[in-house]
């Protein structure tokens, strides 16, 4: 029975152990390397991406660059300040050249870009064309093209990225190496709950084995706490005697009425230690029944008062049976009755001969049924439920087999593991565990490692389309590039080609209005003659509005930041917009005497200063009035406009500042105009680091401001008085004392 109980403990640690680390840790491991694969995908991916940005890049800056030579060939502009006007960021190089492949001139990070003489005379120059060059520095990507005078533009970046950005690696590397750790951590963790697990089941079957033993030798510890005076015993003890079927505490009162009168006081004295000098005696003690059984009581002799505690041995039926079977006979009950699980003792002509309570709680077989040398059929008959499952697996064993282990349904979803093997002397031995709770692990298990496997593919999938979607939006943004390049390209193509003929119309037409050559006859024609001039130049100062756009948006508009008397160049504008308002029949009055000097582009201020004042008179009805103010600060200067004009809605604010767009009301449709005044200003004002906004009320009229920096990097902010209703077109929607140009530009 001991190695029994044996190969249970080693069953039980076997089945913890099966759990398995070693095949988790396999598991994780796949998931790493599985995860490394895909950050590999997505590395080169990225490696991919900035190569083909390179390029792009590359191919487009010396398209743009030969244009600008070509220019500057044919205006005899020096080549440098073309090659300078076209320097972009990155480490970018351009190379002039001449037919024979000698370097003229040089520009950008020539330091960083070197590409020897060989190494250039090796190309072929005289076509437009690319290469990539494995030079001593690393691999450098080349395109050149032919200039209108035979010459060639050549520029040159690092092929693997021309913004030489961190490696990609890095971050994928340390991305994968906190996530190894973290799940290496945690099989680690895992491992340890396991081993302590297999730790714990070795103890419960050594305290198990230890129990059994008692109990089979209808033994046990007794303890007596001396506070409480209570002498406390174990089930396997009581009830035998009869005394109890759990364990049991009693009081010195309750042993007096069940120890026998003439043993009390030895008794007593080896419980309590009173009288002292009891260690050791035989003990009677009454059952339920009035019998008296003899119990053998031990204890220390160094035991104290104070701290007592022992065994008990029950000696009944020492007289009637050899006192060896007697043991033999009492441990083997006691220990098929400890067994946890079920437990069945077959003869060798099969028929029942021990059984556990487990067993018959199992099948609910009542237990006044069951009696030994009952066969197997009327076992099963007996049995409440599931008696197939008892009579098929429960039974002897069919034919020469010794042992069988396998895994069996039970009633109620439980699941346990039968193992019949034969005895010695023929019989059959059959004991069950439950292992319900191992079952639903293992599926539990098994389902975790289904949706991890959907995950992986899930990830798969997810991968290939964002590279799908990289792709596609890298192509995207390349269309729309060149397109918004050729829009451009061709607005300003556009406007230079009308300007010629405009200019020669609005020519002649001041020459027939001065009647330089003779008067013109009837009135009608010099009123036709100043009508023509002056849709002219309305017609020249949009065309001229729709190139400025063409350049800011291409990026060729360079401005060029100076130190601006402000004064003078707001009264240049107040007299260039007199006469207009004079026509409208607007009063325009101007206070500027005291406006300090800004660090601004002087057109660009102009600009910026005329458009609000054309605005203004434009939108004031007749008999209104302009007035054009200035307020400064210790940072920055505000121009104010305000007109008392229709003015316009807070939510058609939004449409302004917008190429091509007008506030939506009925003044506005009855005046002339493209809409690119305030998207001119819009842009200047951002290209300088300045605020753009405006507070306008229906009926009442419009205050637009433009605040412009005195210094460089200076902190730039509206008057307090327009700063609640002001609606920005340029700077940021709050203004706090922190707001700097350089942020409004942003």
């Amino acid at each position: 029975m001991a190695n029994k109980q044996d190969n249970d403990g080693l069953t039980l640690e076997a089945r913890i152990d099966a759990l398995s680390p070693q095949r988790l840790a396999l598991l994780t491991g796949a998931f790493i390397v599985v995860l490394a694969v895909l950050m590999a995908f997505e590395l080169n991916e990225k490696v991919t991406s900035r190569a083909l940005e390179t390029q792009l890049r590359l191919e487009r800056m010396v398209g743009d660059g030969a244009d600008s030579m070509n220019i500057a060939i044919m205006t005899g502009a020096p080549a440098r300040e073309a090659l300078q006007r076209n320097s972009a960021p990155g480490y970018v190089a351009f190379y002039h050249l001449s037919p024979s492949g000698d370097i003229l001139t040089a520009e950008g990070r020539t330091d960083i870009v070197t590409i020897p003489d060989a190494a250039i005379r090796s190309l072929d120059i005289n076509r437009r064309g690319d290469i990539v060059l494995d030079l001593a520095g690393g691999k450098v990507a080349a395109f050149w093209r032919p200039l209108d005078n035979g010459e060639i533009l050549l520029a040159a970046a690092p092929a693997r990225d021309m913004f030489d950005r961190s490696r990609a690696w890095v971050i994928y590397a340390v991305i994968l190496a906190a996530m190894t750790l973290v799940i290496v951590s945690l099989m680690a963790a895992f491992i340890r709950q396991s081993r302590a697990a297999v730790e714990a089941a070795h103890a419960l079957t050594t305290l198990t084995d230890f129990k059994t033993a008692l109990t089979g030798g209808r033994c046990s510890p007794w303890f007596f706490q001396s506070e409480k005076r209570l002498v406390s015993f174990s089930r396997a003890f009581l009830e035998p005697l009869g005394l109890g079927a759990r364990d049991r505490h009693f009081t010195l009162r309750e042993i007096s009425a069940i120890v026998h009168p003439q043993d009390l006081r030895s008794a007593m004295a080896i419980f309590s230690g009173e009288p002292s000098g009891g260690h050791e005696g035989v003990v009677r003690f009454r059952d339920p029944g009035g019998l008296w059984s003899k119990v053998y009581l031990r204890t220390s002799r160094d035991a104290t008062r104070f701290d007592r505690a022992g065994v008990a041995f029950d000696l009944s039926g020492a007289k009637a049976i050899a006192p060896g079977a007697a043991i033999a006979e009492t441990r083997l009950r006691d220990a098929i009755e400890s067994i946890p699980e079920a437990f069945v003792l077959w003869d060798a002509h099969g028929r029942l001969a021990i059984w556990n309570k487990r067993f018959t709680s199992i099948f609910r077989i009542p237990a006044k049924v069951l009696k030994p040398g009952l066969t197997l059929d009327e076992v099963s008959t007996c049995a409440g439920v599931a008696g197939d499952v008892l009579a098929e697996f429960f039974g002897p064993l069919d034919g020469e087999d010794a042992v069988e282990n396998l895994e069996v349904p039970l009633p109620g979803t439980r699941w346990a593991h039968v193992s019949r093997r034969r005895t010695v002397e023929g019989g059959y031995v059959c004991v069950s565990t439950n292992v319900t709770d191992l079952k639903r692990r293992a599926r539990a298990q098994k389902k975790k490692e289904r949706e991890l496997e959907r995950t992986v593919e899930d990830l798969e999938a997810s991968r290939r389309e964002l590279s799908e979607a990289m792709q596609k939006y890298q192509y995207e943004k390349y269309r729309a590039e060149e397109a918004s390049r050729s829009k451009s390209e061709f607005l300003a193509n556009m406007s230079h080609e009308l300007r010629t003929p405009l200019n020669a119309i609005n020519g002649f037409s001041e020459v027939m209005q001065s009647e330089l050559y003779g008067p013109l006859g009837d009135t009608k024609y010099k009123e036709y003659v100043t009508d023509i001039l002056s849709s002219g130049r309305h017609l020249l100062e949009l065309i001229d509005d729709i190139l400025d756009m063409s350049k800011i948006e291409a990026g060729k508009l360079k401005l060029e930041p100076k130190r601006i008397e402000l004064e003078k160049t707001l009264s240049e504008c107040t007299r260039l917009v007199s006469k207009r308002a004079a026509d409208a029949n607007v009063k325009l009055t101007t206070s500027v005497g005291h406006a300090p000097p800004v660090w601004a582009d002087g057109r660009a201020v102009k600009q910026v200063a005329l458009n609000l004042l054309s605005n203004a008179v434009k939108f004031t009805p007749e008999g209104g009035e302009v007035t054009l103010t200035v307020e400064a600060d210790l940072d920055g200067v505000t121009i104010i406009v305000a007109d008392s004009g229709v003015g316009i809605e807070r939510a058609q604010m939004k449409k302004l500042g917008a190429p091509f767009e007008l506030a939506e009301s009925h003044f506005a449709k009855s005046s002339d105009g493209s809409g690119l005044g305030l998207a001119l200003s819009k842009s200047l004002m951002e290209l300088q680091g300045g605020i753009l906004a405006l507070a306008s009320q229906p009926g009442k009229g419009t205050v637009a401001c433009a605040t412009f920096p005195r210094r460089t990097d200076a902190k730039v902010r509206l008057p307090q008085f327009v700063r609640k209703e002001a609606y920005y077109l340029v700077g940021a929607e709050q203004i706090s004392p922190n707001f700097s140009a350089t942020q409004a530009a942003e």
